[in-house]
């Protein structure tokens, strides 16, 4: 069965307690239609662009779109933003813990306690209808983000190492947040 849509990955808490802060960018040119939730990188030429899957090459995330400075806008955006659209993003700090489905190479995927230590990389979805959609792919090693936990440990009552797909609580590594790409 191809990966399940309700894939979006979540901020779950954060070490310090401190909510992650919005700040005001620039959208880039072409990123397509953004949903709430994209993950993004701060490009080097001061533009926000949609990240995408770990692929070993430039594996970059700085933050996750969070809304449009504009409150009269149309929400949840249907056409992509015009270049330098004022936009909010939530940063990416490596104390913030996130809640992400899980795959294996487009396939729905449990996930279990073996898993949890291991690092693996994010599949951000280009498929029609779920462009965005960031899954943990556990099939991929281009590392992105660190396993600290699966779902099951910390809500038995919703959620079992045999849920397909099932939750992993992930972290950012420090290496996909300090790094720039064009």
């Amino acid at each position: 069965m191809a990966a399940t849509v309700k894939k979006q990955i979540k901020l779950l808490s954060s070490d310090d307690g401190i909510a992650a802060t919005e700040e005001i960018g620039l959208m880039a040119a072409s990123q397509g239609i953004l949903i709430p939730g994209a993950l993004l990188y701060l490009s080097q030429s001061g533009t926000w662009k949609a990240a995408d899957t770990s692929d070993g090459t430039g594996d970059v995330v700085h933050g996750v779109f969070a809304g449009l400075v504009n409150k009269g806008s149309t929400w949840p955006i249907t056409a992509e933003l015009a270049a330098n659209t004022k936009i909010l993003v939530k940063r990416i700090t490596t104390r913030q813990l996130f809640a992400v489905y899980c795959e294996n190479a487009g396939t729905d995927s449990a996930v279990a306690q073996a898993n949890v230590g291991n690092e693996y990389g994010l599949k951000i979805s280009a498929t029609a209808g779920e462009v965005g959609y960031a899954t943990l792919d556990v099939g991929n090693s281009n590392d992105t983000v660190v396993v600290v936990d699966i779902m099951s440990n910390r809500e038995s009552c919703k959620y079992t190492t045999s849920d397909a797909p099932g939750v992993a609580v992930v972290r950012f590594l420090a290496a996909a947040i300090e790094a720039e790409k064009a």
